[in-house]
């Protein structure tokens, strides 16, 4: 991963420019190195080929037509000193050297007569193998044949040229009477050609070595001057983020590009320290701002708190302290607002001739409109129920002033009754209120009120019903508004009435105290940490009990 991170730089990328020149530079000089020694090769061979040409054509072919031939081996033995020449003889067609067994001489001192000629004789050497393919080559073309054989001592350039014979034959040669015989001569490199080749190939790896140290010294530099100072910078002006030292300055140095680049890093830097300041300065602002309005809200906050708490204290003075006292039946009853103020309302209050009126009731909504409701509903029912022995006509008056004095949308439930306390006669209104329920204490029979009306403050000329029940000895009593029913738990189920008559079946043993404790404890058990959606208010009459039932 490092690797590939730092080709991607401007360092790895001048490397790989450095690394690709010198590659190319290499390839270049060895080519011109090589094509340098192959043309000097070319040259000496060239330059021998010529020398040994103009030898034959110009000196053994005219001594050898004059018939002079045997001053040929005196004149080869003086051409033996040329500068690079090895080995130089003339062999006949079969390969061996001529002028070594006098045959030659022998014929032509047989055709003058006389023994004109006359030399120490040598045995005969081959030459040429015979089964040389260059030496088979120059007799069948007739043409000079070059070529170059390795040796010891380095490349050799072997000549063939063959002599061909340019006068009537006069018996002398043989059957061969094309040819009379082929020049060989081998040249190599003299010391001095080779010093120059060497001086050459010696030449490019100076100009390699030259070449590659500027190419490194060039990279030194571009590293020095630019990559260098552009990773200064970066650093810089990376620390400067870093320690949010907006005002630090980037160091300039030379007055080059990259100066240029510093001073506009600087002037960028300036104006995120300006934009800085400004929005440090819009923040204080800001936070004052929010101080001031949250010490505004929570100051009129605490005169709301402080207005809810007294209008809590008064409507709960609404709420009866204690109820009336009779031989025969008991009252208790709670009351939990979800809010400092809460829309339900219950009371018990004695009529004449030993009659006790029963109200609860749910005004619509939270907080102060509903809080409202009831105090009106209460106004009302002090004014106009005390005296009337229907509670449908007196729910039908509270519904019909109350439809007036609130909006569309308000109303209520209530329940309103009027129970004779000593026969157990109860005369009552179910106005969309939920039925309370009666439950025996002795036997545990449940019994449901019917409805007999629809809500209360909807339409100025809604009517309302009156029922009636028989309270046995031992009955209870529940009346309570849809708070508690409408509990719901995290996963929105409702507390329900079913589980609530449940807890009234178990609970018919206790006594009214605790049984609405237990209602209310298995409300709280369903409900986990569920706040209350709603008021809950809860009343409960026992009618001739005597204390806890076995």
């Amino acid at each position: 991963m490092k690797s590939h991170s730092f080709f991607r730089t401007l360092k790895g990328k001048a490397a790989l420019f450095v690394l690709a020149l010198s590659f190319i530079g290499v390839l270049t000089l060895a080519g011109v190195a090589m094509k340098t020694t192959r043309s000097m090769q070319e040259e000496f061979q060239n330059e021998k080929v010529r020398l040994i040409d103009d030898f034959v054509m110009g000196t053994l072919t005219p001594i050898m037509l004059a018939g002079h031939g045997d001053m040929m081996s005196e004149v080869m033995n003086n051409y033996k000193g040329i500068q690079g020449l090895e080995k130089i003889e003339i062999v006949r067609v079969n390969g061996i050297e001529a002028f070594a067994d006098g045959e030659t001489m022998n014929k032509v001192n047989g055709i003058l007569g006389e023994k004109r000629f006359s030399r120490r004789l040598k045995s005969p050497r081959q030459a040429v193998p015979p089964d040389d393919p260059h030496f088979a080559n120059a007799l069948g073309t007739g043409g000079k044949v070059v070529y170059t054989r390795q040796t010891d001592n380095g490349k050799m350039v072997e000549m063939l040229f063959p002599i061909i014979n340019m006068e009537a034959c006069h018996g002398c040669h043989g059957a061969d009477h094309r040819i009379r015989g082929v020049l060989l001569s081998t040249f190599t490199m003299t010391k001095e050609d080779k010093h120059l080749i060497n001086d050459m190939l010696l030449l490019s790896v100076i100009g390699f070595i030259v070449m590659l140290a500027t190419s490194f010294g060039a990279l030194i530099f571009f590293n020095t001057m630019v990559a260098n100072r552009i990773t200064g910078i970066i650093r810089q002006v990376n620390g400067i983020v870093r320690d949010n030292r907006f005002d630090a300055r980037i160091p300039l140095g030379s007055s080059d590009e990259l100066d240029e680049l510093s001073i506009a890093f600087n002037h960028f830097i300036a104006s995120v320290e300006l934009y800085r300041q400004a929005e440090e300065q819009e923040k204080e602002r800001l936070e004052a701002t929010v101080l001031e309005r949250t010490k505004e809200l929570r100051e009129k906050n605490d005169f709301i708190e402080a207005d809810l708490m007294v209008a809590r204290r008064i409507q709960q003075k609404l709420l009866p302290e204690k109820f009336p006292e009779n031989p025969n039946i008991l009252f208790h009853s709670a009351y939990l607002p979800c809010l400092h103020l809460g829309g339900d309302y219950y009371d018990v209050f004695e009529m004449p001739n030993g009659h006790m009126g029963v109200f609860i009731a749910d005004a619509s909504g939270h907080g102060s409109s509903a809080a409202l409701i009831v105090a009106i509903v209460k106004s009302l029912l002090s004014t106009i129920g005390m005296d009337i022995g229907s509670p449908s006509y007196v729910v039908q008056r509270i519904s019909k002033i109350l439809s007036r004095l609130t909006p569309d949308d308000s109303f209520c439930t209530l329940f309103y009754a009027v129970l004779n306390t000593k026969t157990g006669w109860m005369a009552y209104s179910l106005a969309g209120h939920p039925p309370p329920v009666v439950v025996n204490r002795h036997t545990g029979v449940v019994r449901l009120l019917e409805p007999n009306g629809g809500l209360v403050g909807i339409f100025d000329f809604d009517r309302f019903d009156d029922s009636v029940f028989k309270f046995e000895p031992g009955d209870r009593l529940f009346a309570y508004t849809d708070g508690i029913t409408e509990a719901a738990n995290k996963n929105r189920e409702l507390f329900g009435g079913r589980r609530l008559i449940s807890v009234l079946e178990e609970t018919r043993g206790l006594e009214a105290a605790p049984a609405i404790e237990a209602v209310l404890a298995a409300m709280k058990s369903h409900t986990g940490d569920e706040p209350l959606t709603d008021d809950v208010a809860l009343l409960v009459m026992d009618y001739q009990s005597n204390g806890k039932i076995a």
